[in-house]
């Protein structure tokens, strides 16, 4: 197969996963059906293979300086032991990539999008070379030496108790460290609207952790699940994906990000154009559900009264509700929620209703 895989492409391969290149990786898309994996995740638990995702940690004498001044978010305000949603963004404001920081006590690890780590590493490493920071921060990429599950659904907590890791006193958006050196992560996260935890491994480890988890039986049911279902789950909490719904050409404000910019924590990059770009947003983000037949693909026309106002970012029908769902960048003020438009779905025109995700309840915090 082209592309780079993960740890675990023959454990995928001996469940029959169809594979497909994401993010110049070679995942595995589904195993028995997207509708199957996802609903599993709702009503049970998914294990998610997400070893793509990049990993990078920032250390030295002025590492936290660093993030401070690279990110958007308060990394300072972080305490030790919790992971914090931050996004990279251009000196215009526009969005690099959006990430997780996990907060230790001198250091910060960075788990960014897979498609865009080289891209991240790059910028990183030219910020790091200027002062004040140049000779004071070391980035080491150490993804290609990790693995990640994902664990998500109902039955979460019970699945990672199964497999002797403890989880019990690990608040929402938390993580722990174990092993002699620290080498497990463990981080009550995930990106599907579950309760859901994420664990971080050796790459060595990962065939044997995957199958501690698969081979659970009786009252824990932990089903295999691919891009597909991560996609439509986090679709169906309106969560954005990058290169689809958030890129360089946006910025926090339009993307109904901001709150991952604290503009009263000091100077950092994009500062300036962010202030300027504040309130003035000629587009918003907003969801929807499709009334009418057929599914709202991206790059899909909407239209109000006729007039075009916007189109499709992500697009797909929700296997919760059976209906379709969407995010869509419209024109601001061109309609509310509630209100009706119409998307030209393969040139007809289906009508769909404004509505603010999530699309169902969200259960991160149970």
């Amino acid at each position: 197969m082209a592309g780079k895989t993960t740890p675990l492409a023959a454990n995928h391969r001996a469940l029959g996963a169809r594979f497909t290149e994401f993010g110049g990786w070679q995942m595995p898309v589904q195993y028995t059906g997207v509708v199957a994996e996802h609903l599993a995740v709702r009503q049970a638990c998914g294990l998610f293979d997400v070893s793509h995702m990049g990993e990078v940690e920032v250390r030295g004498p002025k590492a936290l300086d660093f993030v401070q001044w690279v990110l958007t978010n308060d990394v300072i305000k972080a305490a030790p032991g919790r992971v914090q949603y931050n996004l990279l963004c251009t000196h215009e404001g526009g969005i690099i990539d959006d990430l997780l920081v996990y907060r230790h006590e001198d250091y910060v690890t960075l788990v960014l999008n897979a498609s865009n780590t080289e891209k991240d590493l790059k910028w990183l490493m030219a910020l790091a070379q200027e002062a004040p920071h140049s000779g004071q921060v070391e980035l080491l990429n150490i993804g290609t030496q990790r693995a990640i599950l994902a664990i998500q659904g109902p039955q979460a907590s019970a699945a990672m108790e199964a497999v002797g890791l403890d989880v019990s006193d690990l608040p929402y958006m938390g993580f722990k460290q174990l092993g002699k050196d620290g080498e497990i992560i463990i981080s009550r996260t995930g990106y599907t609207g579950e309760l859901g935890y994420e664990l971080y491994i050796p790459a060595s480890g990962a065939s044997d952790w995957w199958d501690k988890f698969a081979a659970l039986e009786g009252e824990i049911t932990v089903s295999p699940a691919g891009l597909a279902a991560r996609d439509t789950l986090r679709l169906e909490m309106g969560y954005t994906l990058y290169g689809n719904d958030i890129d360089e050409t946006t910025n926090p404000w339009e993307a109904g990000i901001g709150w991952a910019v604290k503009m009263n924590k000091g100077n950092f990059i994009g500062k300036d154009a962010l202030t300027e770009l504040k309130g003035k947003s000629r587009r918003s983000l907003v969801g929807f559900t499709v009334e009418g037949r057929g599914i709202a693909r991206s790059g899909y026309e909407i239209l109000v009264d006729g007039t075009p106002v916007g189109e499709v970012t992500s697009g797909s029908i929700s296997p919760s509700l059976n209906v379709g769902v969407g995010l869509a960048y419209i024109e601001t003020d061109s309609c509310s929620e509630g209100d009706l438009v119409d998307i030209l779905v393969r040139g007809k025109p289906v009508q769909a209703r404004i509505a603010t995700p999530p699309f169902v309840p969200s259960r991160v915090r149970d």
